[in-house]
């Protein structure tokens, strides 16, 4: 989404002939995100996203881009990537592995304009995502949570936080070693739905998702991490407090198409500070080592710090809260 590789009006053209969909009339880059590059593409034919993959190879891709299509399949609103002429959806541009997507109607979401309607609609919809993608075929660890915790990451961090940073930083990653995943329901997961990895669009001012984007991180994992991270970022308050009602919102919503088990309400509060302490970390580390790019945002990390220390704080509250209504 960050914008790391040029691509010239020339080398487009000729990209899209491999494509049934008409003549280029224009792109821009998306600078929101930090992954791959993204670019708003409209032709003759329709609008779409087109994306270059920095990070991935083209034997990686099949996994997210079946995925698309496999949730599209069953209803989950998200995205579907184009074939070309010859039934590929993965071909190359720029000397990087390049796809076209349908782009979806509507805008993404800014934090500051969630509301419990956001919530309970969010809810629904990652709880049809997992239900759904127990039935792909594909697999995909979460390598990205477990590189992030590492110490090949965290030990470079330790040596440049402050004091109280660093005793922070080493008590949660301590905790985090306690926590037992395997014994957590668990499937395909999206693992990076914040606010603007969805896109609403509006009817009589009511918001109706038009489908959850940026799958580049699914795998494998935990639900209810999926759902602390998206609890993380779609529910706190300006001081980084979780807002109870918000979460609550979004928690109900997903508890009426798939239930959440009584081991997953239990672990509610460590999946808040797991999700927590991972975004700080890896915000952290591009903070010490940024990526290059044309135009590329870095977040702060003081961010998810600070979320996380919020959760220490109210976590015997959550928990009550969970306890209470669900």
């Amino acid at each position: 989404m960050s914008v790391y590789t040029t691509v010239s009006t020339e080398e487009l053209t000729h990209f899209l002939l491999q494509y049934d969909l008409g003549e280029l009339i224009k792109f821009v880059g998306i600078t929101a995100g930090m992954e791959n590059t993204n670019y708003f593409l409209d032709t003759s034919k329709g609008r779409y996203v087109l994306t270059l993959y920095e990070a991935y190879s083209h034997e990686e891709l099949p996994f997210f881009l079946g995925l698309m299509q496999h949730l599209s399949a069953h209803q989950v609103d998200t995205l579907t990537p184009v074939a070309d002429r010859q039934g590929e959806l993965v071909n190359s541009l720029c000397g990087k592995p390049a796809a076209i997507i349908e782009r979806l109607e509507g805008v993404a979401l800014q934090q500051s304009e969630v509301t419990l309607e956001h919530c309970c609609l969010i809810g629904d919809a990652l709880a049809r995502f997992h239900l759904a993608g127990q039935s792909y075929g594909g697999h995909r660890e979460n390598e990205d949570r477990d590189h992030f915790l590492s110490e090949k990451i965290t030990a470079p961090l330790l040596s440049v936080l402050s004091k109280e940073d660093r005793q922070l930083l080493r008590e949660e990653l301590d905790f985090h070693k306690t926590i037992k995943w395997n014994e957590l329901p668990s499937g395909i997961t999206h693992s990076d739905l914040f606010c603007d990895n969805s896109v609403f669009r509006y009817v009589d001012n009511q918001p109706i998702l038009s489908g959850i984007i940026d799958l580049y991180l699914s795998c494998h994992d935990a639900f209810i991490y999926d759902l602390a991270i998206v609890a993380n970022d779609w529910c706190c308050d300006e001081n980084h407090h979780l807002d109870q009602t918000r979460w609550l919102a979004l928690l109900s919503a997903y508890n009426k198409v798939r239930k959440l088990e009584a081991i997953e309400k239990q672990a509610w509060a460590t999946m808040l500070r797991s999700g927590a302490l991972r975004f700080w970390i890896s915000r952290l580390d591009n903070k010490l080592n940024p990526p290059a790019g044309e135009m590329v945002l870095c977040k702060s990390p003081d961010d998810y710090k600070f979320k996380l220390q919020a959760c220490l704080q109210d976590q015997k509250e959550i928990m009550e809260a969970i306890s209470a209504e669900l």
